[in-house]
């Protein structure tokens, strides 16, 4: 795509999934980057299920007992046709809305958010990607994000977002950080992972004032 829209060096943002990207093309192609931006995102896969797995854990019980509940009855193949090859909409509820939402969203919670029709997207592509035993263990093909060892090859102006409630915890973007020599790393307050919802003036401005400060 860079090549057929004639970028030439380009500034690469990703954000979450899209950090994950952003991060496997900084390290096959930093050649074309002139600044790389990691935006509420994780290095490693490991990491994010320890994550996943704490969140879980701090849920109150009810909602807890629900999910394995559910998970342990197996969320797939139940229901209409068209059901049978995504979660349960009980699952979802309590995955993307009970347990998930608190870290989506501190400062400015979307009220139109739908953890239903969160579920409207290509599940052959997220089963494949994310795997098929639910919300809170990361077994697909994610699971080849191991980028930890690898970061410290990055040399490209880099900054590393995350919000302070974020549900990639802001201590991966720690790592991150500590990995990336001569990165940035900001924690945007009363923000969950979509920071640019949460405090889209600090933000912009952060984006803005770091692609300004390393202008090439």
């Amino acid at each position: 795509m860079r090549d057929a829209l004639g970028l030439g060096r380009m500034s690469l943002l990703g954000h979450s999934y899209g950090g994950v990207l952003a991060q496997a093309y900084a390290l096959k192609y930093q050649q074309h980057l002139t600044h790389l931006i990691l935006c509420d995102t994780f290095p490693s896969t490991k990491q994010m299920n320890q994550v996943l797995a704490k969140e879980l854990a701090d849920t109150p019980a009810d909602v807890r007992e629900k999910i394995e509940q559910l998970q342990k009855a197996g969320l797939f193949g139940k229901g209409l046709p068209y059901q049978k090859n995504r979660y349960p909409d009980e699952y979802m509820v309590a995955a993307w809305g009970e347990v998930y939402f608190p870290y989506l969203y501190q400062n400015r919670p979307d009220p139109n958010y739908d953890p239903i029709a969160n579920g409207i997207m290509a599940w052959d592509l997220y089963r494949e990607m994310w795997g098929s035993d639910g919300e809170f263990v990361i077994d697909g093909n994610l699971k080849s994000v191991e980028y930890l060892g690898k970061l410290h090859t990055i040399h490209v102006p880099t900054l590393i977002i995350a919000g302070d409630h974020d549900e990639c915890a802001p201590w991966l973007s720690q790592e991150m950080h500590e990995k990336v020599a001569g990165s940035k790393l900001i924690i945007l307050p009363k923000s969950g992972h979509m920071t640019f919802v949460d405090q889209p003036d600090m933000f912009i401005g952060d984006v803005d004032g770091f692609l300004h400060s390393h202008a090439k």
